[in-house]
C-alpha cells in the first residue's frame, strides 16, 4: 500500500537543510494520478509555490530531443542524414559525417571544445552557431561517445530553426508547451518571468563558478537548448506523463508511441569520454539499467533501486531530476536551486528516488 507520508518526510528533511536545498518542489504521478505535489523552502526570503519556475539545466536536453522527434515524424528530417544536409556550414573540420543520430547520442565529435570562449557567445544565437560550425571535430563523429554539454542543444536547435523556420524555444512553445498546458515552462524564459525564478545556490564549493555563471542575467535569458529550460516540477511531471501515455494528452497527440519507445530505449550504452563513466543514452534521455547500474549499490542508484531499462530520465547539473518508469507507471519530478557536485547530487537524487519507490509500495 502506498505511503506518501514518508515521502513528505523525506522531502521536508531535504528542504530543512538550507545549506543544500534552499528551495524545492516534488511531484509524483502513479497510474496517471498526481499523488504528491510539494513545494518547500528553508527561509522566507523568496516567494515559492508549485508555480515557481526553476532553472533545470540539462533536463532541457529531453525537451530539445522531442522537438527533433516531432520533425522526424513529419518526415522533415532523417536520423541518419548528415547535420550538414540541413545546416551546410556545419560541414567543416571533420564534422561532415556527423548525423542527427550522432547529435542525439553525444557522438557528433564536438563535446565541449573551447567552452570558456564559447560562454561569451551564448547570448547571441547567430554567433554561437557560427562559431560551432567553424569548430573542428575533436574525434571523428560516431567513433566515441562524449557528453555534448551545451553543443547538443546548439546543434539540434539550429537544425530545428533551419528546418521549421522557428527558433527552438518558439517551436516547443507552439507544438508542446501551449497545447499541453505548461504555463510555467520556457526554453528561453521571458524577461518578465525571470524575477519569479530563484537564483541557483552553490551548495558545494565545486559549484561556485557554475552558479555564478548561471545567475548572470544574460546567461539566464540566453537561448541554450541543452541547459536553459525553466520549469516547475508540476510541468516536468506533466510532460513525462504525456510521454508515458504514448504521446497523448489534453486531446492532442504530441508524438507517436513508437517514436517515444525508440527515444526512451537504450541507443548508446557504455563509457562516456566526457563524464568519465558509463552511461546509457537514449535520444536526449538517460536510460536506467544496463551499464548505468552495473556494480552499483542499488540504494545509491540515482533513479532508485526499482529502476531498470524501463526507466527513462533527464537530469540537470547538480539540481533537478525527472524520470518515468513504464513498468510501474510512475513519474517523479524534482526541482531545486541548491547545486551539488556529482557525489552529493547523486546521493540526493537517490534519496528522493528510493523514497518514491518505497512510497508506492
Amino acid at each position: 500500500m502506498a505511503n506518501y507520508e514518508s515521502l513528505q518526510n523525506t522531502f521536508d528533511l531535504l528542504v530543512a537543510d538550507r545549506s543544500q536545498t534552499p528551495y524545492a518542489q516534488l511531484v509524483v504521478y502513479k497510474d496517471g494520478e498526481r499523488v504528491v505535489n510539494l513545494a518547500g523552502k528553508s527561509d522566507a526570503a523568496f516567494s515559492l509555490d508549485q508555480n515557481t519556475p526553476f532553472l533545470t539545466f540539462s533536463v532541457s536536453k529531453a525537451f530539445t530531443a522531442c522537438a527533433i522527434l516531432h520533425l522526424l515524424e513529419q518526415g522533415k528530417i532523417e536520423l541518419d542524414a548528415p547535420i550538414a544536409g540541413y545546416w551546410p556550414q556545419f560541414a567543416y573540420g571533420g564534422k561532415e559525417t556527423a548525423t542527427i543520430r550522432h547529435a542525439l547520442t553525444h557522438q557528433a565529435g564536438v563535446p565541449a571544445p573551447h567552452l570558456n570562449r564559447q560562454i561569451l557567445l551564448w547570448p547571441f544565437w547567430s554567433l554561437v552557431t557560427w562559431d560551432l560550425a567553424r569548430t573542428k571535430a575533436v574525434y571523428p563523429p560516431g567513433t566515441q561517445t562524449a557528453y555534448h554539454l551545451v553543443n547538443f542543444g546548439f546543434i539540434l536547435g539550429e537544425v530545428v530553426r533551419r528546418v521549421s523556420g522557428l527558433p527552438i524555444d518558439q517551436y516547443l512553445q507552439k507544438h508542446f508547451f501551449l497545447p499541453l498546458g505548461l504555463q510555467n515552462t520556457w526554453m528561453r524564459i521571458p524577461k518578465s518571468e525571470l524575477k519569479r525564478s530563484p537564483k541557483v545556490f552553490p551548495a558545494s564549493d565545486d559549484m561556485r563558478t557554475s552558479a555564478t555563471l548561471f545567475n548572470l542575467r544574460r546567461t539566464r535569458r540566453a537561448l541554450i537548448p541543452a541547459a536553459g529550460l525553466h520549469s516547475t516540477a508540476h510541468d516536468l511531471a506533466l510532460f513525462f506523463q504525456m510521454l508515458l501515455d504514448g504521446g497523448r494528452a489534453n486531446g492532442h497527440t504530441f508524438l507517436k508511441p513508437e517514436t517515444i519507445s525508440m527515444a526512451t530505449s537504450s541507443q548508446n550504452e557504455g563509457y562516456d569520454a566526457y563524464v568519465h563513466y558509463d552511461m546509457n543514452w537514449g535520444f536526449g534521455f538517460i536510460i536506467g539499467g544496463g551499464s548505468f547500474r552495473q556494480g552499483a549499490d542499488p540504494t545509491k542508484l540515482t533513479l532508485g533501486y526499482g529502476s531498470s531499462t524501463a526507466t527513462f530520465s533527464a537530469m540537470g547539473m547538480g539540481t533537478c531530476m525527472v524520470w518515468a518508469d513504464r513498468q510501474k507507471n510512475i513519474v517523479t519530478a524534482f526541482t531545486c536551486n541548491g547545486m551539488l557536485g556529482n557525489e552529493g547530487v547523486n546521493q540526493r537524487w537517490a534519496t528522493i528516488s528510493n523514497a518514491v519507490w518505497d512510497a508506492v509500495g
